[in-house]
């Protein structure tokens, strides 16, 4: 389990928005929410409100599940890897990222496969939401 920073300046840790959209609003403790998801101890539960634990995608298909399908196992990916990449930018020095040059490709991606397609327009979503 890596530890992670409490707070971050661009995101917050996924584990607040279980609080937020699960516990609070189905008035439910953090031991009640683990046993739903199938743990014996609330530790899982503690930890991830705490910011200490990431959500796995097996945590994001229990969320998912417990939320009903409300809240897709997609949401609760992106909320982790939104904080993953905010800790990494935190975290990545400018001098590092200089060393980095972009490739002259990198403005004529495209494909003619819709998986891939679909998922580079989430990245031009992405780049237009910085």
């Amino acid at each position: 389990m890596e530890k992670r920073a409490a707070v971050s300046k661009s995101a917050s840790h996924p584990g607040a928005l279980v609080d937020a959209l699960v516990l609070q609003p189905g008035a439910c403790s953090q031991s009640q929410l683990a046993r739903m998801l199938g743990f014996n101890q609330p530790q899982p539960v503690n930890e991830l409100v705490k910011g200490k634990r990431n959500i796995t995608p097996k945590m994001a298909l229990l969320l998912e599940r417990v939320t009903d399908g409300a809240l897709p196992a997609e949401f609760w990916l992106l909320a982790q890897m939104r904080w993953d990449v905010a800790q990494a930018r935190e975290g990545l020095s400018p001098s590092r990222l200089n060393l980095v040059q972009p490739l002259d490709a990198a403005d004529e991606l495209g494909a003619d496969d819709p998986a891939i397609v679909g998922l580079l327009q989430m990245a031009e979503e992405f780049r237009a939401s910085r």
